[in-house]
């Protein structure tokens, strides 16, 4: 994903929100193991938002693609291919022989 094109002020606050959903995601993180952002060194911490940050930048560019693959229709042409012609409308009709 090309983030040179969006305008700065947009890319900040994505930045922002990314940034913040780790820490929580961290912190949350720290909770489960019964210890606190004291207990751990500077360094440490924010390499843990580093490694969460990105996480959560690979889910939103995964979803991206998922959404574009519907809404393009890629996902229809892959199950063309996948199963020929007859195979691109039908879904999974295993159960149907009980």
């Amino acid at each position: 994903m090309d983030l040179t094109k969006i305008p700065k002020k947009i890319k900040e606050k994505y930045d922002q929100k990314v940034r913040g959903k780790a820490i929580k995601k961290v912190q949350s993180d720290l909770k489960k193991k019964n210890k606190s952002t004291e207990d751990i060194s500077d360094i440490k911490l924010e390499a843990m938002v580093a490694d969460k940050e990105k996480e959560i930048r690979a889910s939103h560019k995964e979803k991206t693609w998922k959404y574009i693959a519907a809404f393009t229709g890629i996902s229809l042409v892959k199950n063309l291919v996948k199963k020929g012609p007859l195979g691109m409308f039908s879904g999974d009709d295993e159960d149907l022989d009980a």
